[in-house]
């Protein structure tokens, strides 16, 4: 039989062991919470989770964006039948829609993509009353996703123009590679974008109301300087020459 004073002991030395024990546990615990509470703060976690998750939404999607979707639905109830309808980014967004044809309408939004756009063009309903869709558009696409699935992106949206009796699909235009855009953005690269265009013109081809515009060539024809201060806008010059591009090509289809 053990003397109560041994009990004592070995309860007490139980005791302390199981206290270290529960006091280490505890610490671990908290060590690794105060860890999620610095990644979660101080690092882009939840940010990436919610997009990988499809919590929140890509990044090419934003609150100016929708704002300017939602203006462009109020706006496309008053478009007439049988009317040439702009889309696309930024680029084809800042052309005077009527220097291309005078019934003209520009839906076109900064950092559109094929994406976006896909999305956006149930909303657009005078697109089935139009008579052409100039479509401009891509370029943004390079900092969400490749060649490939641009182009399958771009073939979505074309099938949704499938009854418009024509479609222009504008080729993505060149950077200017020495231009702060292309130094600052390593995806904007003129051979990522002419393999792009090789796509867009083999989808044109397979669509029978598709007909692909390449206007590379007269950008690099001009006697200005077509690019702006960022060397992937256009300038104004730039605008203009791409405008007379398309009215040339419209005017000529019709």
């Amino acid at each position: 039989m053990v003397p109560a004073g041994q009990r004592s002991l070995r309860l007490a030395s139980l005791s302390r062991r199981r206290l270290l024990l529960w006091g280490a546990g505890a610490g671990y615990v908290l060590a690794i919470h105060a860890l999620l509470v610095v990644l979660l703060l101080k690092t882009n976690f939840l940010l990436l989770a919610g997009k990988t998750l499809g919590w929140i939404p890509p990044e090419e999607w934003n609150t100016p964006l929708y704002a300017a979707i939602l203006a462009q639905a109020e706006a496309d109830a008053g478009v007439a039948d049988g009317v040439v309808i702009l889309l696309g980014d930024s680029i084809m967004a800042q052309l005077n829609a009527q220097d291309i044809a005078d019934d003209a309408v520009n839906f076109g939004l900064g950092g559109d993509t094929t994406e976006t756009l896909d999305r956006r063009l149930t909303v657009l309903r005078s697109i089935a009353r139009s008579r052409a869709v100039v479509v401009g558009v891509g370029v943004n696409d390079l900092k969400y996703r490749q060649v490939e699935q641009i182009v399958r992106d771009y073939r979505r949206v074309l099938a949704r123009l499938a009854t418009v009796p024509r479609v222009f699909v504008v080729s993505v235009l060149p950077v200017d590679p020495a231009g702060q855009a292309a130094r600052e953005r390593p995806y904007l690269r003129n051979q990522t974008i002419e393999a792009i265009n090789h796509g867009l013109r083999m989808l044109c081809r397979q669509q029978m109301n598709c007909r692909f515009l390449d206007a590379g060539p007269a950008l690099a024809a001009s006697q200005s300087n077509v690019y702006g201060i960022d060397g992937w806008h256009l300038s104004a010059p730039g605008r203009d020459v791409l405008t007379g591009f398309l009215r040339q090509s419209l005017t000529s289809a019709d």
